[in-house]
């Protein structure tokens, strides 16, 4: 079934305004939650190209990123050099009447732009000023990116087996990860400010957010250290059988399956006998896997998905993209839309996956051109059409005039 939408009035942070002045995708990822969630997304774009993430990625529609079309709905954009005095102007007009910033700039750039937190917060106390960055303020303005943050913190050797090089995960879990805590970093201050009156200052870094993600296995790591990687893809740290085997057709992922229940299921007393206890499992879970992965090979995805459903066992089959979209366990129908963009034309989008009263998070708008409220958010700092008219002139702002 199509999703059910939640009214827009009824959204939760309907009249929150938030300003997004950061690029990629972990800073407006966390904007476009809040948007999502109804909160007035205004996003400062340089005059000159936009933020960084419009020429991101190799896949482009209408010539826009598609990264870019993924992470800025629901938003409206102004286009500033904010290294004109005019144009810091009128980001200071914006920072006065917000509750929400969100950046990730390099350490210290927003400070020489005159927008850093100990800048705004003087003139707007009650601003929640949330900053991102790649490995936090002490490593200076040293670049972060995703895939480094990955590599740095240790989460890239977790992925592949003991003869694959170590190895990225297919999403962006750093820039995940520190988006979402970025997001609900500022949640939390706007609950507190609702008694004190004062925003925070919320900071978020990639790495940290990839050390957060593995505390599971950094707890493990230190209570027994020197865990390895196995024959097959899978958490060192889990007991087997545990991970993704071959089948004669395609990947099974099995999970927390004690050896009894399996052997049982594929009617294969030996593996039993070869394995009695968990204790057994655990101390020769090579030999475990290398048994699984001999067995499951002989059969195909979809029989082996049929005898372990109907037999309690925890499995999955490893979809790619086109497969994902026809499991009807993934309900794909109900977790996206599509939407008119004016140059990229229908675009996918993903739904946020909260649901407020058994109805999902509206999308209401693509993500938008390059300046494309400039003039209309300009109107609301009380600006006359004939200086709107002047900054446009003179390049302080850019965009489509509406």
């Amino acid at each position: 079934m199509p999703p059910t939408f939640l009214e827009q009035d009824r959204l939760p942070l309907a009249g929150v305004k938030v300003l997004d002045l950061a690029h990629l995708m972990q800073g407006p990822w966390a904007a476009e939650m809040l948007a999502d969630l109804g909160a007035d997304v205004v996003k400062i774009e340089h005059v000159h190209g936009g933020e960084r993430g419009r020429a991101s990625g190799a896949v482009t529609a209408g010539g826009h990123s598609a990264m870019f079309l993924a992470m800025n709905r629901n938003k409206r954009s102004i286009a500033l050099d904010l290294k004109r005095p005019e144009g810091l102007d009128v980001a200071l007009d914006l920072v006065a009447q917000a509750d929400v910033l969100i950046q990730n700039f390099r350490p210290g750039t927003m400070e020489r732009l005159g927008l850093g937190w100990e800048d705004v917060h003087r003139f707007n106390p009650a601003l929640v000023y949330c900053s991102a960055s790649g490995y936090g303020p002490r490593a200076g303005a040293r670049p972060g990116q995703d895939l480094l943050a990955q590599a740095r913190s240790g989460g890239m050797w977790l992925a592949g087996t003991a003869d694959s090089p170590p190895a990225p995960a297919g999403q962006f879990i750093a820039d995940v990860h520190s988006a979402s805590m970025l997001a609900l970093g500022a949640l939390a201050a706007l609950h507190e400010r609702s008694r004190t009156g004062r925003g925070r200052l919320v900071e978020v870094d990639l790495v940290g957010a990839m050390l957060h993600q593995m505390t599971q296995e950094i707890v493990a790591d230190d209570l027994a250290p020197g865990a390895r990687r196995g024959p097959v893809p899978s958490s060192p740290y889990m007991e087997g059988p545990y991970g993704v085997y071959r089948t004669a057709d395609g990947h099974l992922a099995l999970s927390i399956c004690p050896v009894p229940e399996l052997a049982r299921a594929l009617g294969r007393p030996a593996l039993a006998e070869a394995f009695p206890t968990a204790e057994d499992a655990a101390a020769r879970r090579d030999d475990l896997d290398v048994a699984v992965a001999a067995v499951l090979a002989e059969r195909t995805t979809a029989e082996l998905l049929d005898l372990f459903e109907s037999q309690g066992i925890w499995c999955a089959p490893v979809n790619d993209l086109a497969a994902m979209r026809r499991d009807p366990v993934v309900g794909w129908e109900d977790r996206h839309v599509r939407v008119a963009h004016p140059e990229a034309g229908e675009i996918l989008q993903v739904l946020n996956p909260l649901s407020l009263d058994g109805a999902r998070l509206p999308v209401r708008a693509a993500a938008p051109l390059l300046g494309e409220h400039t003039d209309e958010i300009l109107t609301g700092l009380d600006r006359t059409p004939e200086e709107v008219a002047r900054l446009r002139a003179e390049r302080v702002v850019a965009g489509v005039a509406r």
